[in-house]
């Protein structure tokens, strides 16, 4: 075998050897086969190594509302309060209105020292918020993609059509997607900006003393909250955070006492 011959085939072994040694890795990682041994670990009652599974899961950078709710659920199967109410929180995020999380997040949060009631939120405010998120962001996303193209295609049979019959029944299905369209792209829009959904975080310390000013100073100290309680962050200076409990009282906290949403 000529010289070039004989490199062309190192070559091409190694990189045969390293494809193989990297399919194994790559199928382990893959988001399924992760979810589905955390699925078994968390049937078989092995709660922490279903919890590293579901994490390894988010460091593929794939999340769900399903993955955050096991999540939650391996965190309360082990006791612990606050990451079982910010998981919660996460996967209400990605599937509202799903029945069994808002009940086991309710469960959770009575389970919470500070016995906190909520001010009434602002009508029209709610009533758009329940609208926005009444049906799953995947699902919202593909009518609005199909109503799109029907009603771009629609256009494209009314505009080519020989026959008028046609060419009207392109318009009536036109007019009908692009009515529709003109409700589902707007809803859409406003959820994936977030706009209706502020900053919010959960307590993870069993508790914390909240600041009238970002300071340590013991006679700043307004009240005290504890792991679980979860809250709007209205801004954040350096370490420190400002926040607004649901029944409007305010304060300052560091930022090392919780996690965001």
């Amino acid at each position: 075998m000529r010289p070039w011959g004989r490199l062309a085939a190192l070559l091409l072994l190694a990189l045969l050897t390293a494809a193989a040694s990297t399919v194994p890795a790559a199928a382990q990682d893959d988001p399924r086969t992760l979810f589905e041994q955390a699925n078994q670990h968390y049937r078989d009652g092995e709660y922490q190594q279903a919890l590293e599974a579901y994490q390894r899961i988010l460091e593929t950078g794939y999340e769900s509302g399903p993955l955050y709710y096991n999540i939650g659920n391996c965190h309360y199967k082990l006791g612990r309060l606050g990451p079982t109410i910010l998981n919660y929180l996460r996967a209400q995020r990605l599937m509202p209105g799903d029945e069994d999380l808002e009940a086991n997040l309710r469960l959770m949060q009575s389970l919470t020292l500070d016995d906190i009631e909520p001010l009434p939120e602002f009508l029209p405010l709610r009533v758009l918020k329940g609208w926005v998120y009444l049906a799953p962001g995947d699902l919202l996303a593909t009518l609005t993609g199909l109503l799109w193209m029907t009603a771009l295609g629609a256009l494209i049979l009314r505009l080519l059509a020989r026959r008028p019959v046609v060419a009207r029944w392109g318009w009536r299905v036109m007019l009908v997607a692009g009515l529709l369209l003109a409700v589902t792209a707007p809803t859409l829009a406003l959820r994936w900006s977030g706009w209706l959904q502020s900053r919010q975080g959960v307590v993870m310390v069993e508790e914390v003393g909240v600041q009238s000013a970002p300071s340590q100073d013991a006679g700043l100290r307004v009240f005290t909250i504890h792991e679980g309680t979860h809250f709007r962050i209205d801004q954040q200076s350096g370490e420190w955070a400002e926040i607004v409990l649901p029944d409007g009282k305010v304060g300052w906290i560091p930022s090392g006492a919780f996690e965001i949403v």
